[in-house]
């Protein structure tokens, strides 16, 4: 819990994560202790990355007094963060300066919105909606890393000296060129791969990984990373605004126009197994349920966003 206070401290943490830090504090008054002490050694470190001039000695001298101030007992925790403190302000200086070279940009979507980046080392990102992607502006590191929280389809331009690596919360995709659909998030990631090969794999465990090969997909749920020899050809839709369906089951059609379309689409229990087979170009939601009432008698209701589909049956 030390480390997500100083995160907190430093402003560092979302506003769930910043909840849950507060929630702790208000549990006991030593949590409330702990928190004040801790806050108390932060702030005597006197870390600033404005004309910044590292100096360790004096650093840990600040902690050090802070520490002895201290009545309370928690001895541990504090000279955990106390080192800590020191360890940043001595490399405080290196990570102002790579950062500084490096030009670290960041670029994000709102609700609806879809972005197409170039990078430096010509690769290509397409980010959907409510996502956030950093990135490098120059891309001139032995390793081309980058990080998202969401959702993009990548095309990654052939280097095969610098491999391309994308940083997520669950997951971690490396590759040398290639493209592929990439779903990011906290507690679940999917790579759909469409051409080259792509190691995807755990971002807290390096063994946790496996090879994919275009065609190939896998999921990456709780501590299980599972992959599939089969393609979601509807993963990039967002993207493309193209539908491809195989014999889908009505129901897995109505899931997956629902997330493009946001609305919420029923199927009525008689319908939901009957197979749809059929492709759409850049077609509004109105005009691709047209063509299914047109070729299996599909009738559909609206009620604001919420659609309900009936039929006579398969």
């Amino acid at each position: 819990m030390e480390f997500k206070i100083l995160a907190y401290l430093k402003g560092e943490l979302n506003a769930k994560e910043r909840q849950q830090v507060e929630q702790w504090v208000a549990l006991s008054d030593a949590n409330q202790r702990a928190f004040d002490e801790i806050e108390k050694i932060y702030l005597s470190s006197e870390i600033s990355f404005t004309n910044f001039q590292p100096d360790v000695d004096r650093a840990w001298k600040s902690v050090a007094n802070a520490i002895g101030e201290s009545k309370s007992g928690g001895q541990n925790i504090l000279y955990k963060v106390a080192a800590v403190i020191t360890l940043i302000v001595g490399l405080g200086f290196i990570v102002f300066q790579y950062q500084n070279q490096s030009e670290q940009l960041i670029a994000n979507t709102t609700e609806g919105e879809i972005k197409k980046l170039e990078l430096a080392d010509g690769s290509i990102i397409w980010l959907n909606e409510n996502s956030t992607f950093s990135y490098s502006k120059k891309m001139d590191q032995d390793k081309r890393v980058v990080r998202l929280d969401g959702q993009a389809y990548f095309d990654v331009a052939k280097d095969s000296e610098r491999p391309f690596v994308i940083l997520g919360e669950k997951a971690t995709v490396e590759v040398l060129g290639t493209s592929f659909d990439l779903v990011s998030k906290a507690t679940y990631a999917n790579v759909n791969v469409t051409s080259g090969r792509v190691a995807f794999g755990s971002s807290s465990d390096e063994k946790v990984k496996v090879i994919l090969e275009k065609g190939n997909q896998a999921t990456f749920t709780g501590n299980k990373l599972a992959k599939n020899d089969s393609f979601n050809d509807n993963a990039s839709s967002w993207m493309t605004k193209d539908f491809m369906f195989k014999s889908a089951p009505l129901s897995q059609v109505a899931e997956t126009l629902s997330e493009h379309f946001n609305v919420k689409i029923k199927v009525d229990e008689a319908i939901k197994n009957c197979l749809i087979t059929s492709s759409f170009e850049d077609k509004e939601l109105d005009e691709i349920l047209s063509t299914f009432e047109a070729i299996a008698n599909i009738k559909n209701e609206r009620n604001g966003k919420t659609i309900k589909l009936t039929g006579p049956g398969c």
